[in-house]
């Protein structure tokens, strides 16, 4: 205990920023992230499509986007399961449910049975900061986003079939919880990476932070 009480003060001092790991927060594996965020993403998906807050060609993305994760999603499952040793409790039948739910436009209850299973797979991420990043961090995270966000996610696409948003703007219009789930889920590394997810939590945690505390530059 001693030893994590002196870890979380090292982290203070240093001005870390709104998303670090806790002690085994992430131990589940990458495929359980992966479908814990999914999850998030799809409920505010859903919430877009019922609320009709958004264009019409981005409510058409919506909905191909919620049929496409509804169509994995208890593929997702095993996968998270199987890397955890447990076995899944879900029927196959209550996963056609919840897509015929969604053809059927019953989102009220497709929303509660997606809430359902989000709980009993959450996103295990703990705010230690809500704001303030070392300028080292700062800097590391505007890198990021100049050299590898900025070029599709500066607004310009929005109105496209399948937009790209402003991330500054997305990131406080939504809780931290489902940006950083939006975050996990739309990363695309390169043939290097494997096309999978080339950050490390660290610089996902920074790049959030500094989607939220900062001020966007125009680059010209």
């Amino acid at each position: 205990m001693k030893i994590l009480q002196s870890f979380a003060v090292v982290l203070l001092l240093l001005g870390t920023c709104v998303f670090i790991d806790v002690p085994g927060a992430f131990a589940k594996g990458e495929h359980y992230r992966r479908l814990a965020a999914n999850l998030l993403v799809l409920q505010g998906d859903l919430r877009q499509l019922v609320e009709h807050s958004t264009s019409v060609k981005h409510l058409q993305s919506l909905h191909g986007r919620i049929e496409e994760k509804l169509a994995v999603l208890e593929l997702l499952v095993r996968y998270a399961n199987q890397e955890n040793l447990l076995i899944s409790k879900d029927s196959p039948e209550f996963f056609h449910k919840l897509k015929r739910l969604f053809v059927s436009e019953n989102f009220f209850e497709l929303e509660n049975d997606l809430d359902r299973l989000s709980k009993k797979y959450p996103l295990l991420l703990s705010p230690v900061l809500h704001s303030g990043l070392t300028t080292e961090y700062f800097k590391q995270a505007e890198k990021i986003h100049q050299s590898l966000c900025s070029g599709c996610h500066s607004g310009a696409l929005s109105e496209s079939a399948v937009p790209a948003f402003d991330l500054f703007r997305q990131s406080r219009t939504m809780s931290r919880r489902e940006f950083a789930a939006r975050i996990l889920t739309g990363l695309r590394g390169d043939q290097l990476t494997s096309l999978e997810n080339p950050f490390t939590d660290t610089e996902l945690s920074a790049l959030i932070s500094y989607y939220r505390n900062s001020v966007p530059v125009e680059i010209n």
